[in-house]
């Protein structure tokens, strides 16, 4: 794991989950997927440097849905990573060496932090990949910018929200209930 400013070794790691996201100016909404993403790329880390390796997820609350709080369970029991509540509020470059210190206050016991890191990976939060504002037809969107599941979206059908992110079970779920729905409504175009 090496840092793309210099090339150097990243054995020590901060996360910092919501980057942008649950911002009003920004990214509204939460993801949901991007706790359990972090929390799997400690993983890493540990694999790679093993107790060399050390890595900090700096959060607001932690979203570890369903049967994933186990996994949560066992990264939070791990010696080798630390969580730390809060909204990192700066970050700079250390001049001498090259390092980011991110700084902030942890909102648990409200100590005031300059903690220095290797690397600092952002979770940053889903964005919808299409301009729906060009599509031929109107289409029903949230404010993020999200197919809704609405009956007027005609042939277009919505599978899950990016406010409720699902786990890969639901998600198929959700995609083959709108698979059905777009099956049933050709069944019933063919029929009349």
């Amino acid at each position: 794991m090496l840092r793309p400013s210099d090339g150097k070794e990243a054995k020590n790691i901060a996360f910092i989950q919501c980057a942008g996201s649950r911002d009003k100016n920004h990214l509204a909404h939460c993801s949901r997927i991007c706790c359990m993403a972090s929390l799997k790329q400690t993983n890493y880390v540990q694999e790679k440097f093993g107790d060399d390796g050390k890595s900090t997820i700096y959060y607001i609350d932690m979203r570890a849905i369903d049967r994933f709080d186990d996994f949560y369970q066992n990264v939070q029991n791990n010696p080798n990573v630390s969580f730390i509540k809060s909204k990192v509020a700066k970050i700079e470059e250390d001049k001498t060496s090259g390092n980011p210190v991110l700084h902030g206050v942890d909102t648990e016991g409200y100590k005031r932090y300059a903690n220095p890191h290797d690397l600092v990976v952002l979770a940053t939060g889903m964005e919808p990949s299409v301009d729906f504002k060009g599509f031929p037809i109107k289409i029903l969107v949230n404010d993020e910018g999200f197919i809704e599941h609405d009956d007027s979206n005609g042939g277009i059908f919505a599978a899950g929200v990016a406010s409720d992110a699902l786990d890969v079970n639901r998600a198929v779920q959700h995609a083959t209930a709108a698979a059905l729905r777009a099956v049933q409504v050709v069944n019933q175009v063919a029929g009349a």
